[in-house]
């Protein structure tokens, strides 16, 4: 399994320049980050790839090395990585943008972030916060959740319907552990603990 590099000057910089080109042109825009226990977000990428292994297979070999390059987190690697299980890729995708989210955050970058399994729990509630925090009407917040029960992608290859015939890959203890080798070099908490990102809305 290729490591990546340690996060660089490169993702300060990058970070740093995205932030100011967002605050400059939408200066009243606010801004919100939606992420996910992370095996869970695997088992849903390797039901997707049930209907479209061949994308899923370019975006293995490229997606995440244009994506690590430009944070400046060792994408380059990604060039001749292979990695042991379509689980573990989807894993590392998930923990980089996790990485990227808590790197603007610290570098004083207003963004908030929101938690998928909050939304599923708790939806009104939550929609309420999203509301609050955006500046909209809590009265909004209701629309939203009739909205959420919709399936946004009826009648596609990956709507629910579809989805539900295929079955949650296995994770076993050895995929877990090399989730857990790329939690660890992005800093992030093992992705079989509960992570809690830092200005999550509680």
């Amino acid at each position: 399994m290729t490591l990546f590099c340690e996060a660089s000057n490169a993702a300060i910089s990058h970070c740093d320049l995205f932030g100011f080109v967002l605050r400059e042109l939408y200066p009243k825009a606010r801004y919100l980050y939606i992420y996910r226990n992370v095996i869970n977000v695997a088992k849903s990428s390797a039901r997707m790839s049930n209907v479209g292994p061949s994308m899923l297979r370019y975006m293995q070999l490229m997606y995440p090395k244009l994506m690590n390059d430009w944070m400046g987190y060792g994408g380059t690697d990604y060039t001749d990585a292979h990695f042991d299980n379509f689980l573990t890729w989807a894993a590392a995708r998930a923990l980089a943008t996790m990485k990227a989210y808590v790197d603007f955050r610290r570098q004083g970058f207003d963004i908030k972030g929101v938690r998928y399994e909050d939304l599923v729990t708790h939806p009104l509630e939550t929609c309420q916060r999203l509301m609050e925090a955006c500046g909209f009407p809590e009265s909004l917040a209701e629309k939203a959740v009739r909205g959420m029960q919709d399936d946004s992608q009826k009648k596609t290859k990956i709507s629910r319907e579809r989805m539900k015939k295929f079955r949650d890959a296995e994770v076993t203890t050895d995929i877990i552990e090399s989730m857990n080798m790329y939690a660890a070099k992005y800093d992030l908490p093992p992705v079989n603990e509960e992570c809690i990102l830092e200005g999550t809305m509680a």
